[in-house]
């Protein structure tokens, strides 16, 4: 499967990447009539009271990291489908108590339903990330846009997959979906922040769904979120009613084309947000998570005949306008099939949710049949995975099952394929071991000295305290006059005012720079200070420093792509070079760049 190359492109081969790309990776199967994991969930709708099939319907939320009476109570009378665990659930647990506690959650529904739970977590990557300890920390999902390939997220997605499920976990409420924006990705306080793969809807359309396939692999079903895009709006959904004011064009080009592709290429599960959309939805700051307009364009104009489920129903953007009771009955009637209760739903309150909908069915406000559609699809999904037949895990040892050591070389893959080159105008790279080279980087990220200095046995290395101190301005500034080539490692400039004044004690013309998160560092570096080289690392982790490394010095081909638009750079920038023997390394070739 070839990379995906700059997005003006992509559409033109996307029909033959279809083809190559689900022989690789194929999607799950179709489900006939015939088959018998049909005739196997047409016999348990069959014989389900309709308070058990409501109770399917529901992702609840407990509390604690242990099981009390009322948890243990509310799980047996209510007999949820699915279940959300949060931080307040897991709380930095080993995964001995992890696969414990998701033991005894199973056991519960074996006995009282007889059907097990979805078991979810949003395990995205970044700053969300539930499970911890003994799990690898994936880091901010930037990276996959960069690589644009789909056999690396497919291959991250099994990761993922892998981990979690390790301990029991067989839903992860990620990817998202949603597109890049410069607002988002330097906002700390945005819904959004670093979230997001990048800004073509291409692209992240068939990451996401390759990345679904891969947590299929190893045997978790992924949700992609949030439909039908959060993007590009600067309300958080979680505080209040998020409004997405763009017109229908730039709806179906972009937002709606990153979800069909999503789902082309294997998402089972979609997520629909609290966002409003005025120039595509008829009701007045109705969200899209209780539109029937909406969905039916998720059901209808996308074709998705897999399970549509709400974002947590205890979010602002709900309750602010609506109780949770007729939020419940108003996400039904718009075609939800599961509805997430939140983490901070009450258990009163999500009772009283569920008894809402059963006392409608029996008041014929809604019927039993639009219960069965959204049951049978549920578990279908769960028999599709082989999720009826649940036994409980060893807890002894879930690290044999995690195989946490698996990881990094699928991220070190991923890395050297996104560490994207994006301005060498004096053919800086790549370095040779006779170059007369400095290298300055933050000291507490050693694996840039390590591995740099593997290939530049001379250089001459400063590793500057993060927060700089005053005698290391001075010594950078003698480095920038007594070496030929500088290489310095920052991060996240827009914050680290210290590090971009590091950057201005330099000679631009024989400067490069690295960028170890936000490719937007180069905006923050005043115009008469920016270098002849930039590169975008896309993270902190070892790996990602020890990919740069390996680009750097032309270990690797480097193939990285800027996944989305910045000062001086197009979307799909990035300069292009194999990787040579060191007597005959050639000098990187430009491709799809804007000249500053």
């Amino acid at each position: 499967m070839k990379r995906i190359q700059k997005h003006l492109l992509i559409s033109v081969v996307l029909l033959a990447l279809v083809s190559s790309s689900f022989a690789s990776h194929p999607a799950p199967p179709i489900v006939h009539a015939d088959d018998p994991i049909e005739q196997r969930v047409d016999d348990l709708i069959q014989n389900m009271t309709l308070e058990q099939k409501v109770g399917q319907m529901f992702m609840v939320s407990i509390y604690g990291t242990r099981m009390s009476d009322p948890n243990e109570r509310f799980l047996r009378q209510y007999e949820p489908g699915a279940i959300a665990l949060f931080g307040s659930n897991l709380d930095y647990q080993s995964t001995t108590e992890t696969t414990d506690y998701i033991n005894v959650l199973q056991q519960i529904a074996m006995e009282s339903s007889g059907i097990p739970m979805l078991v979810a977590v949003d395990q995205e990557g970044g700053r969300v990330w539930r499970l911890v300890n003994g799990f690898t920390h994936f880091p901010e999902p930037l990276y996959l846009g960069a690589a644009a390939d789909p056999d690396i997220a497919f291959a991250v997605g099994q990761s993922v997959g892998r981990e979690i499920k390790g301990v029991g976990v067989n839903m992860n409420l990620a990817p998202v979906v949603d597109l890049t924006t410069r607002f988002d990705n330097l906002t700390p306080t945005s819904v959004l922040f670093q979230r997001t793969m990048g800004e073509d809807p291409v692209v992240v359309g068939e990451l996401s769904g390759a990345m679904v396939r891969g947590m299929a692999d190893s045997g978790v079903i992924g949700v992609v979120k949030h439909f039908p895009g959060h993007s590009p709006t600067r309300t958080d959904s979680h505080t209040d009613l998020a409004v997405v004011d763009i017109d229908r064009q730039a709806f179906e080009d972009r937002n709606l084309q990153t979800f069909r592709l999503a789902i082309e290429y294997g998402a089972e599960v979609v997520m629909v947000g609290h966002l409003y959309y005025p120039a595509i939805e008829p009701v007045e700051n109705l969200p899209a998570s209780l539109s029937p307009t909406m969905m039916g364009i998720l059901r209808h104009d996308l074709g998705f005949e897999g399970v549509i489920m709400t974002d947590a129903l205890s979010m602002g953007a709900i309750l602010n306008h609506h109780n949770a009771e007729e939020a419940a009955l108003m996400a039904i009637n718009a075609g939800a099939d599961i509805l997430a209760m939140g983490p901070n739903m009450a258990f009163a309150k999500q009772k009283s949710s569920m008894e809402a909908v059963v006392e409608a069915v029996k008041n014929g406000e809604l019927s039993e049949q639009r219960i069965d559609e959204s049951v049978r699809r549920i578990l279908l999904l769960k028999a599709r995975h082989n999720l009826l037949d649940w036994e409980p895990l060893d807890s002894a040892n879930p690290a044999t099952r995690i195989q946490q050591d698996l990881t990094s070389p699928i991220m070190e893959r991923a890395f050297e394929s996104a560490v994207t080159v994006l301005s060498d105008t004096n053919s800086l790279l790549p370095l040779r071991p006779t170059d007369n080279v400095a290298l300055i980087f933050p000291a507490i990220y050693s694996d840039i000295g390590k591995t740099c200095t593997q290939y530049l046995p001379d250089a001459q290395v400063l590793g500057y305290t993060y927060f700089v101190a005053d005698w290391e301005y001075t010594a950078t500034r003698k480095l920038g006059q007594t070496a030929d080539k500088i290489i310095i490692f920052v991060e996240t400039l827009y914050v680290n005012t210290e590090q971009a004044a590091l950057i201005e004690r330099l000679p631009p013309e024989k400067t490069l720079v690295v960028s170890l998160a936000t490719p937007y560092d180069w905006e923050f570096i005043k115009p008469e200070f920016r270098p002849s080289g930039y590169v975008a690392a896309y993270a902190n982790i070892a790996e990602a420093q020890q990919a740069a490394c390996r680009v750097l010095t032309g270990v690797v081909s480097t193939r990285g792509m800027l996944p989305l638009t910045m000062a001086d750079f197009n979307i799909g920038s990035g300069l292009v070079y194999d990787a040579q023997p060191i007597s005959t390394a050639s000098n990187p070739t430009p491709q799809n760049t804007l000249t500053p």
